[in-house]
């Protein structure tokens, strides 16, 4: 089991965390997991490795009606609270220095990259790697 050290704190719109949150979870995956996968195939492939949209084509079509009743998601629905809450990610401090890194030649940084990853994630309804 990895060891963690450190955390990375970031704020995000309470919708969008519910709406990442099931979807993880319908993937057998946390938030944590899923964001320290995202930086390591973006440090991999040397990009940001999804795409950011907000076309309506795109917009919930990654869960069936039924896993989206199941996990308490309103397809068609996607809106931003106005509220904001915390998303805490643990990883150990190697990792962090690495993501940092990662982040400065993507002229981003750590907080920006899980909000964008988390807010694409939640409007489409599913994640953007999966195996």
């Amino acid at each position: 089991m990895a060891r963690y050290e450190t955390v990375l704190g970031v704020e995000v719109d309470e919708e969008i965390k519910k709406r990442a949150h099931a979807v993880m979870k319908a993937n057998g995956m946390t938030i944590g997991g899923a964001v320290r996968r995202m930086v390591n195939l973006g440090i991999m492939e040397h990009r940001i490795p999804f795409e950011v949209t907000r076309d309506p084509a795109f917009e919930d079509v990654g869960m069936s009606d039924q896993v989206a009743e199941f996990y308490g998601i309103s397809k068609g629905d996607f809106h931003f609270s106005g509220i904001r809450v915390g998303v805490n990610i643990r990883m150990d401090t190697a990792f962090k220095a690495e993501m940092r890194a990662f982040c400065r030649t993507m002229c981003t940084n750590p907080n920006n990259l899980v909000s964008m990853f988390l807010g694409q994630v939640a409007f489409e309804l599913r994640m953007p790697f999966v195996d």
